[in-house]
């Protein structure tokens, strides 16, 4: 296809029409300062509705969430008129990688004024349907698909060569990618995170409805279940780069943990000891990494690592709330669950990890 670069222009001076721009750390970093610049203000909107305090479509955290918006998609989107300047083709004008991010801003801007008629016809979200709207999950689609470009553009140059290690050694973006796809997937499915609503594991259990039984029951479960899931999935996309910077575990789970819990405050105030558990298990799994050289070929490390940190953090969890507001859960559930997350850890680690690999074949 044609560039608007390649018109009147000598040919000799023009990239080849299969060649790509240069990625840098640079622009992934600054892709991801305005990616953050966005997180907040859908953090900013999630209070808001926890707190049934919207009531209009203008709102300051949808001002800073939609101007978050415009300064990713001026950051991108001029980079792929810059390049097709250049005369680099329309599907070739962004750096490995980033074509998932464009198409993300097409999909956001399409969402938006969606998101307005849809408000308008069928009113504002009350509670979980905040989190099942269309229009929203369109949203969210698209920033996911911009804000995880780092951490495309990490793999292809790990799949061209390229060394990366470290914070400074060029894994800074993809950490930040990598968290910035945890802290939105963790706000999509906070129905379910461990700080949406303890409360149900302090009331009483034992000799209540049947009802209220097993609304406890089913909330604790799939809190353990769907955390898990999330955290132990979206660390393992990083497989290739283990061992990560050190620090990178804590942020994921420690960083996460604050936002929900910063988000629905008024609600989970006295839980705050879970968010210094949370830091405390996510630097125990850091140094357990550095210190036994956990990479993707220590299947064993691996395992290990998959199962025990969301068992250690549930741990954690339950005598946390039982040495504060009381965990009325019965003791084989809440026991039993500690178990059951170590098993979905090291389930998930044998997608990535099989145990066994077919021998490769002599040159």
């Amino acid at each position: 296809m044609a560039s608007i670069g390649r018109i009147g222009r000598n040919v000799s001076s023009l990239p080849r029409p299969d060649e790509y721009p240069p990625s840098s750390i640079t622009f992934d970093f600054m892709s991801m300062v305005f990616a953050a610049w966005w997180l907040i203000g859908l953090f900013a909107d999630g209070a808001a509705h926890a707190a049934n305090a919207v009531d209009t479509f203008f709102t300051p955290w949808h001002l800073i969430l939609y101007s978050g918006f415009l300064a990713v998609a001026l950051w991108i989107g001029g980079l792929q008129l810059r390049n097709m300047y250049k005369g680099y083709t329309l599907w070739r004008a962004l750096p490995r990688g980033y074509l998932l991010a464009l198409v993300g801003i097409i999909l956001f801007a399409i969402a938006a004024p969606l998101d307005f008629i849809w408000h308008d016809v069928f009113g504002f979200e009350l509670r979980l349907d905040a989190l099942l709207s269309p229009p929203h999950l369109m949203l969210i689609s698209g920033a996911m698909l911009f804000g995880t470009a780092p951490l495309r553009t990490a793999w292809i140059r790990m799949q061209q060569g390229e060394k990366l290690a470290g914070w400074r050694g060029g894994l800074a973006p993809m950490v930040m990618s990598l968290f910035f796809l945890m802290v939105t997937t963790a706000f999509m499915t906070q129905y379910a995170h461990p700080l949406a609503s303890p409360k149900w594991l302090s009331l009483p259990y034992v000799g209540a409805p049947e009802i209220e039984m097993y609304r406890a029951d089913l909330w604790g479960i799939a809190s353990a279940h769907i955390s898990t899931f999330v955290l132990i999935s979206i660390l393992l996309l990083s497989l290739r780069f283990w061992p990560l910077p050190f620090g990178s575990i804590t942020l994921l789970v420690g960083g996460s943990m604050f936002l929900l819990w910063a988000m629905r405050a008024s609600r989970v105030m006295q839980y705050w000891p879970v968010l210094v558990w949370a830091v405390v298990i996510g630097l125990a799994a850091d140094c357990a990494m550095h210190y036994w050289k956990i990479d993707r070929h220590n299947r064993l490390g691996i395992r290990l690592l998959c199962s025990l940190l969301p068992a250690g953090f549930f741990l954690g969890y339950y005598l946390i709330i039982m040495a504060g507001p009381g965990l009325t859960w019965i003791t084989h559930m809440w026991t039993g669950m500690i178990f059951e997350v170590a098993i979905v850890g090291l389930i998930l680690s044998f997608l990535v990890a099989p145990p066994y690999e077919a021998p490769s074949k002599a040159a």
